[in-house]
C-alpha cells in the first residue's frame, strides 16, 4: 500500500476531473495564490482541459501519482466514481479527499477508497466559474484542521463558503447546487412572456437580466428580507399585486418546493445506488 512517504513532497493538491467545476476551483485557487501551480497535479481524460493549466505550471500526472498526493480533489461526476475508485484505492494511504460529487456520502467515498482516507464534502455551484459561487462544506471529525482550512480557502477563492452538517448535503445540493438552474428556468420563462406581449427579444433579455441583477444586489445589500422587499414593490390593487395573484393561482410556491424536494430525493437515490 502507498504510504505518506511515497508521495511527492512537492505536491500539495491533486485534482481528478477538470470539467466546469474542477477548472473553476483550480483557476480560482491559482488566481488567489492559494496554491503554487508547481504544487498541483492534474488528471483528466480530455487533454484539452489540461493544456491551459499545464501552461500555468501545473503538472499532469498518472492515477498512481494522484492517489499518493496528500490532498485530492475529486471533481468527477458521481456516476464516474465507481470506475475510478478501484484505481485510487489500489494506491491509497493516509490522505484527505475533497469531494464535489453530488449525492455521494463521505462514508461511501471512504469505504470505496480504503482505510486512512479522510473526506471533506463540498457542494459549490456554477457561478464559481466567475468567482461568485456559494459552497457548502461538511467535514468528518478526523480531518486535520490544516486540511479543513485549506479546503475552505480553495472554495473561498471562488465565492462564499458556509459550513453544514453532512446530513443536509442532499438538501443543499437541491437548494444551491442546482439553484442556478432554477434561476435560469425562471429567466427563460420571464423573457418568453415578455416577448409574447410584444417586447422585442433583445430588449426583453436586457430588461429581465437587468431586473434580476438589480434585485439580487438590492437583496444582498438591504437589511430587509425578500418578503419585505417584495411587499415594498407591491401596491394594493396594482399591477404587481395582479401578477402575484396569478402566481398564487398557478401554484408558483408549490412548484418551487416540489423542485427542491425532487432534487433532494434524487440525491439520496444517487447515494443509495453508488
Amino acid at each position: 500500500m502507498t504510504t505518506p512517504k511515497d508521495s511527492d513532497p512537492g505536491i500539495r493538491l491533486a485534482i481528478l476531473g477538470l470539467g466546469n467545476m474542477g477548472s473553476a476551483i483550480l483557476g480560482g485557487a491559482l488566481d488567489a495564490g492559494i496554491v503554487d501551480p508547481a504544487a498541483v497535479l492534474i488528471l483528466d481524460p480530455d487533454s484539452d482541459r489540461l493544456s491551459d493549466f499545464q501552461d500555468r505550471g501545473c503538472r499532469i500526472g498518472s492515477i498512481e501519482e494522484l492517489a499518493a498526493a496528500p490532498c485530492i480533489l475529486l471533481a468527477v461526476k458521481p456516476q464516474i466514481f465507481p470506475e475510478v475508485a478501484p484505481e485510487l484505492a489500489a494506491h491509497a494511504g493516509d490522505r484527505t479527499v475533497i469531494s464535489v460529487m453530488a449525492g455521494l456520502h463521505s462514508d461511501r467515498i471512504a469505504d470505496a477508497l480504503g482505510p486512512d482516507i479522510r473526506v471533506i464534502r463540498a457542494m459549490p455551484n456554477t457561478p464559481a466559474s466567475i468567482g461568485h459561487g456559494v459552497t457548502a462544506i461538511s467535514t468528518t471529525g478526523d480531518v486535520p484542521d490544516a486540511d479543513r482550512a485549506f479546503a475552505r480557502s480553495l472554495f473561498e477563492s471562488v465565492g462564499t463558503v458556509v459550513d453544514v452538517e453532512e446530513d443536509l448535503m442532499f438538501a443543499v445540493t437541491a437548494t444551491s447546487g442546482s439553484g442556478p438552474a432554477w434561476v435560469f428556468r425562471l429567466v427563460e420563462a420571464w423573457i418568453e412572456a415578455a416577448v409574447e406581449h410584444g417586447i422585442p427579444p433583445e430588449t426583453a433579455k436586457t430588461l429581465v437580466h437587468g431586473t434580476l441583477l438589480g434585485a439580487a444586489h438590492l437583496l444582498d445589500h438591504s437589511d430587509q428580507d425578500a418578503g419585505a422587499l417584495r411587499k415594498a414593490v407591491t401596491s394594493k390593487g396594482g399591477t404587481t399585486a395582479a401578477g402575484q395573484a396569478a402566481m398564487d393561482d398557478h401554484g408558483f410556491d408549490h412548484a418551487v418546493r416540489q423542485s427542491i424536494a425532487a432534487a433532494t430525493r434524487r440525491g439520496r437515490e444517487l447515494d443509495r445506488n453508488a
